[in-house]
């Protein structure tokens, strides 16, 4: 007989299909099934804004880093919200007032530059790819809890996100992701709470915690900045620049009704994730002073769920841990589709279906069926390549970081400074990850994480280059009333 958890599952994604397939009837055309039609109200552009940054990473790592280092694991879930913040204040605006489809549209038209928007739609989906499989191996290892084999559940899962995605566009991704966060925000918190008291209450907690060997022992467990500053920053920054510059935050603020509800969505969204950041750092922390040292810090939360939590309330937390996980997924996977309709064939390959909506909403649907299977296909057969592509992930926001950002801001940026830019960033980003930097004992590399480096680069490169062959005015339509 199927357990609770499984039939828990099992309806919650025939829900989560229905919804889908429902909203297909919202698609006529590309704009549709890529923007949502650019009609997003405030409630729905900060529900998907929230669940595309509420991945496995943050319940399942943050509960890991709260397990490992106590109240600073928060740092990498606060970051998140910190940086949609920072994306509220800095670009919304500016960016959906332009009403483009991508980041590399923008960069397109901010250096008039095929090749600064196709390097940058290509390092981006490179990482888009990987950060999906990166999902898919969490979901492998969520579904395995309710006895699922680990193969077949990361199949079902990535079919079945493929499956409404495919059919519905962001219109279908929004509407799933608004019902995912509900259940995220019923279920993590709820196992943060019955954790906490299963282990006997904050007191409980401290005094199981003093007793483990603890470097600065139960204060500096229990302390925002306990486990150092250095982890803080490290997992902030990175967070922060991907954030400023990833397809799928953009896209959501493009689909938005207006650039106000743009701005206000990615605030609140913001802030909605700060407030929420505590609660899978404490269930870690409560795993932590149930189980002691004796486990992997990463089985912390599935044995919480299988050893601890009533049935009925584990059911309800592996779905959110599922929902957050899909969340994710689906927003990368039309992220991605994006790219490919609209950066590589109407830009290189067809420019002439630039009028043709029907053929690319065809596209797009193919896409997106074609980039999910490739994500499943290579994280199922190749953990390696998954780790490459993520580090992709380093390369774009390296690379890309200083023309995006500094672009809006900076009127003398120019071509060349652009160009220069993402491959010396992105390079320097490679190194770095490869671990080649290391080697070369240079004094910038110390202390600062790969990504910062190829920032760091990045700046020099676009300034300099920026300076010494500035942009020809009636070549780059800078357009600086609308930026």
């Amino acid at each position: 007989m199927p357990s609770l958890q499984l039939i828990i599952v099992a309806i919650y994604f025939a829900i989560l299909f229905c919804v889908g397939a429902w909203a297909s009837r919202l698609i006529g055309d590309a704009t549709d099934f890529l923007l949502a039609g650019r009609r997003l109200g405030l409630v729905l552009a900060t529900a998907t804004l929230c669940a595309t940054h509420f991945g496995g990473g943050f319940v399942m790592g943050s509960g890991e880093w709260g397990f490992s280092h106590g109240v600073t694991g928060i740092a990498y879930a606060v970051g998140v919200g910190l940086s949609l913040v920072l994306l509220g204040l800095v670009a919304a605006r500016k960016m959906r007032r332009l009403a483009k489809f991508t980041v590399p549209d923008y960069l397109l038209y901010r250096y008039n530059s095929k090749t600064v928007s196709t390097l940058a739609a290509l390092l981006s989906l490179l990482a888009i790819v990987g950060i999906i499989g990166a999902q898919i191996w969490a979901a492998k290892s969520a579904l395995s809890i309710i006895g699922l084999h680990p193969t077949w559940a990361a199949v079902i899962a990535t079919l079945l996100f493929i499956a409404y995605t495919a059919l519905s566009g962001l219109w279908g991704v929004t509407l799933t992701d608004a019902i995912q966060l509900a259940i995220i925000f019923i279920g993590i918190p709820l196992a943060a709470f019955m954790a906490v008291s299963e282990a006997g209450g904050l007191e409980g907690m401290m005094a199981a915690v003093e007793s483990l060997e603890i470097d600065g022992g139960s204060k500096a467990y229990f302390s925002p900045l306990g486990a150092g500053l250095g982890l803080a920053l490290a997992a902030v920054i990175p967070t922060m620049m991907y954030t400023l510059i990833g397809q799928d935050f953009y896209q959501r603020l493009f689909a938005a009704r207006d650039e106000y509800i743009a701005r206000r969505a990615a605030i609140l969204a913001g802030v909605l994730l700060i407030i929420f950041a505590v609660f899978p750092v404490v269930t870690g922390m409560a795993a932590r002073a149930i189980f002691g040292d004796g486990i992997d810090p990463a089985e912390a939360i599935p044995m919480l769920l299988t050893e601890t939590l009533p049935v009925s309330v584990a059911a309800i937390v592996i779905a959110a841990i599922i929902s957050a996980i899909m969340s994710t997924a689906d927003s990368l996977l039309i992220a991605g589709t994006a790219h490919v309709t609209n950066d590589l064939y109407l830009k290189l390959i067809n420019p002439e279906a630039e009028h043709d909506t029907q053929l690319q909403l065809r596209l797009s649907r193919i896409m997106t069926v074609v980039i999910g299977l490739l994500a499943l296909g290579m994280a199922l057969a190749f953990e390696a390549i998954i780790e490459l592509l993520l580090l992709s992930y380093t390369l774009y926001a390296a690379g890309v970081f200083i023309p995006v950002v500094l672009g809006m801001y900076w009127r003398r940026g120019s071509t060349a400074g652009a160009l220069a830019a993402i491959v010396g960033g992105s390079i320097t980003g490679l190194a770095g990850g490869l671990g080649w930097l290391d080697a070369l004992e240079l004094p910038i590399v110390g202390g600062f994480p790969t990504i910062v480096n190829g920032a760091l680069v990045s700046l020099v490169l676009y300034v300099a280059f920026s300076l010494l062959l500035p942009r020809s005015n009636d070549a780059v339509p800078l357009a600086e009333e609308a930026l």
